[in-house]
């Protein structure tokens, strides 16, 4: 009682050391104190081993702790900005001055496949995609020199959450210096080229992915026991994560090097705390303690001090509620020994920092999809739906800094402003270094009573107001509308431009780079645009403040020439690739068509067979089931004609290969004309499926009424499609695959509706197939772009073209198949404004990430 009364009066004050242990004074007798390392032990009985065996029972901290000086500088806020928050809008909104460091989230390691037991599961290299939209926020969004401008340092974050290929890395090479050594140059390469103030290392997946064979959870490692159980020592990823530090540390002397880990011992027993010598500061993720799993406790997310047992709903001392001051006393040494560990690591206390979430968990609602634990709800949703949220405080909780909202039926518990100012203060009190911020875009604006962040600045002494830069409103045209003229004429623009803290100084329409004059009535901004020629124009409206900040936004339209007809567009052509099957069964083909005026006729011609197939009601989807009447290479020509008489085609090809010593055997295959009652298994195109009620000629793969069982061969991690092709139609449990566009999905949770390769909810599995291809790409002129491909032998290509933002350009983009050898494709870009855009090319699955840039 004692030593949690000094705890909670001053900075960690512990009671005076006992003699410090002499191993010539053993035995030791039941009754007598020592002390090791700031710590101070009773023997339990006569013994001769050393203290931290079984027979010593720990008191506490003694003088100092061991825990070493305060930290002496300015308090760290240090903010993670993600690149996948679409409704941020990063080049005008963010301002980088809000924190003192920055990391920018995430850098990834490439994962080849999705069996974690091959031996070639992920790669000594990045993942190409990440790595493209990381350079776009740092430089495209022109984050990196803002932050320069305000002193703000800037870092990269490697890892998070869904980055299995990292902590495979540092589980496979901990032992193999050559490697290690590989990763390190890897990383040390990409901070210098890239301009960066150090490396973020976020290694986490201690846990199981269904989507990724051969992974399981991690978490339990026991470093030690209250009954004196012996260490198993850091796991295997732990000791390389330590080893890749200390080369970083070698390679990186005047950069930052800092980390990410869990703040509890469940997962946090796993890291070796030896990892603290080569890093400048260790973040305690000191959230997601409740909320995050199916059994968590209803209590309060991310408290600073320490929860009183029996409070609150499912609390009990096997499931506890844990807070930052847990956390940090883990790390530090002196948390109660529990199961799993003997009073925690030995990391100086100047050398952590901890967490503060800017969002929280709403337990009256499941996660969304059938997800695991609460309703995840950003902090500005919070505020946005309960303005008095920022004051609304948790009845249980003494202090009144714990965020809780009760109205209409919700449970959210959050942090407030005030715990947020609390969090910085006590990092400060207590010799740390400060705070880690998850994440940026999700706090209110930054001059708003209720910003999270403007409370930690206010409470470090960095008060100082924030400007707000322009907001910019287009009126007409609207984004993405067709204009129809017969001949060309103005097309009238019209912007609203206002800004909350200032005056908007100057306003212009810009095409092309050439300025627009603008009539400014009020906060309107008013113009004439003439185009020349039709097509797709993209115009930007730019406002400047009275402090000189800039914003801007861009629409696109379209100019269309009246009466003007276009030919049919021919997308999703599916299947593509290989289909592996045991035996000969129907397979479904279906392709997208639209028209600008009516699709008159559309004529599928499979293996010189004409085929004539359905519409899909209410959708623009044609599809037939075809029986290949043997295994080897189909031909599919997609003819189609609109009312007006233009045709287009598309032409591709697939492979129907015999699946050998598949899991089909015994499954009947599905029969179109038979009856089903409910829960009848059969097999189709390769899979198995069980129907959910009574069916009939209800195709397995394109109706509700089949749930996918399995692939026949088991796994879905091989090379070919044998998983079944994505329906719209479809709703899919967690753990259900699909095919979709050549590569392999896992359904993380239920959904419907959402297309693979964009949504969160699927889990990539792997590629269908696998091609050996590279990607040269070269402006050629100011309206061309052009695309050298060598392939291997003949393979589908699909290209993809995204703007700075990361929005994909959905008219630039193309499906075809390209030969063996190199092939050259020449894309016009003409309606492109100039800037920066990223192309995604795909061929027979293999991803290519270019930059480009339109002159």
């Amino acid at each position: 009682m004692l030593f949690c009364a000094l705890l909670t009066q001053a900075q960690y004050n512990f009671p005076a050391c006992s003699p410090a242990w002499d191993v010539s004074q053993v035995p030791y007798t039941q009754g007598q104190e020592v002390s090791v390392n700031g710590i101070n032990y009773r023997c339990k009985y006569y013994t001769s081993d050393a203290p931290g065996a079984g027979s010593w029972q720990l008191i506490g901290p003694c003088g100092d702790g061991g825990l070493g000086p305060d930290y002496s500088g300015k308090q760290r806020i240090i903010g993670y900005l993600p690149t996948w928050v679409a409704d941020y809008d990063i080049k005008n909104k963010f301002k980088p001055e809000v924190v003192t460091n920055l990391n920018i989230s995430f850098l990834m390691f490439k994962q080849n496949n999705n069996d974690y037991n091959s031996t070639d599961f992920a790669s000594i290299s990045f993942d190409e995609f990440q790595a493209r939209k990381v350079d776009s926020v740092l430089n495209d969004l022109g984050v990196l020199q803002k932050a320069r401008a305000k002193g703000v340092k800037v870092a990269v974050a490697l890892g998070g959450a869904t980055d299995y290929a990292f902590i495979w890395l540092m589980d496979k090479y901990h032992n193999d210096d050559a490697k290690l050594e590989q990763v390190a140059t890897l990383i040390a390469n990409y901070v210098i080229q890239n301009n960066l103030d150090g490396i973020d290392l976020d290694m986490e997946c201690w846990w199981a992915d269904p989507a990724i064979s051969g992974t399981s959870d991690q978490g339990g490692r026991v470093r030690g026991s209250k009954w004196g159980d012996s260490d198993q020592g850091p796991h295997p990823a732990g000791i390389g994560l330590t080893k890749l530090s200390k080369k970083l540390r070698a390679k990186l002397p005047n950069k930052l090097i800092t980390a990410a880990v869990f703040g509890t011992s469940w997962y946090g027993n796993n890291y070796d705390d030896g990892i603290a010598d080569y890093m400048d500061w260790i973040g305690l993720m000191s959230y997601d303690f409740t909320g995050s799993w199916d059994k968590s406790p209803e209590g309060p997310h991310s408290s600073l001090y320490k929860v009183e047992q029996g409070t609150y709903t499912g609390q009990t001392a096997d499931n506890p509620i844990y807070s930052a001051q847990d956390a940090l006393e883990y790390w530090m040494g002196f948390a109660p020994p529990a199961w799993n560990h003997s009073g925690g690591f030995k990391v100086p206390k100047s050398k952590l920092v901890f967490g503060l979430p800017v969002y929280g968990y709403d337990f009256s609602e499941k996660k969304p999809n059938g997800g695991n634990g609460a309703k995840f709800v950003p902090y500005k949703d919070i505020v946005k739906d309960f303005p008095n949220a920022a004051t609304s405080y948790d009845a249980k909780d003494p202090k009144k800094l714990r965020g809780f909202i009760g109205e209409n039926g919700k449970k959210i518990y959050y942090n407030t402003p005030k715990l947020a100012g609390e969090k910085i203060k006590y990092s400060k009190q207590y010799g740390h270094q400060g705070l880690i911020l998850w994440e940026l875009t999700q706090d209110t604006d930054y001059n708003e009573s209720s910003s999270i962040l403007k409370a930690v600045n206010v409470a470090a002494g960095n008060g100082t107001p924030i400007n707000s830069t322009p907001v910019i409103t287009w009126e007409t045209p609207t984004n993405n509308q067709i204009i129809e003229m017969t001949t060309f004429a103005n097309v009238a623009l019209k912007a609203k431009a206002t800004d909350s803290d200032g005056t908007v100084t100057s306003f212009v329409f810009k095409h092309n780079n050439t300025e627009i004059v603008a009539t400014k009535n009020g906060d309107y901004y008013t113009a004439n645009f003439l185009p020349n020629t039709f097509g797709q124009v993209i115009i930007i409206a730019s406002a400047t403040d009275n402090k000189n900040d800039t914003s801007e936004q861009l629409i696109s339209f379209t100019i269309k020439e009246k009466g003007a007809n276009t030919a049919p567009v021919i997308t999703q052509v599916v299947p593509q690739g290989t289909i592996e099957l045991p035996v000969l069964a129907p397979i479904n083909i279906k392709a997208t068509i639209t028209d600008d005026v009516q699709v008159n006729s559309v004529e599928f011609i499979i293996n010189n067979v004409s085929v004539t197939p359905t519409i899909v009601a209410n959708t623009n989807v044609y599809t037939t089931d075809w029986l290949p009447q043997t295994f080897g290479t189909v031909t599919l020509n997609i003819v189609a004609k609109d009312n007006q008489g233009l045709v287009s085609e598309e032409l591709i090809s697939f492979t129907v290969v015999e699946k050998t010593g598949g899991g089909c055997e015994g499954i009947p295959q599905w029969d179109s004309t038979q009856t089903y009652s409910s829960a009848t298994e059969v097999s189709y195109q390769g899979a198995v499926y069980r129907n959910k009620w009574w069916t009939q000629n209800e195709t397995p793969g394109s109706s509700d009424v089949w749930q996918f069982v399995r692939d026949c061969n088991g796994g879905g991690n091989g090379s070919t499609c044998t998983a079944p092709l994505w329906s719209v139609s479809i709703a899919y449990n967690a753990g259900d695959k699909a095919t979709y566009q050549n590569k392999i999905y896992s359904a993380k949770w239920w959904i419907k509706g959402e297309t693979p390769d964009t949504s969160s909810a699927w889990g990539y599995l792997s590629d269908c197939t696998t091609s050996n291809s590279s990607v040269i790409i070269s402006t050629v002129a100011k309206d061309q772009i052009e695309l050298k491909i060598k392939a291997s032998e003949p393979a589908t290509m699909t290209v993809e073209l995204y703007d700075f933002s990361g929005k994909k350009l959905q008219n630039l983009s193309l499906d075809r198949l390209i030969d063996s050898g190199v092939n050259t494709v020449n894309q016009d870009v003409s309606g492109l404004n100039k800037g920066i855009y990223i192309y995604k090319i795909i061929i027979d699955n293999k991803v290519h990430t270019k930059k480009i840039i339109k002159i």
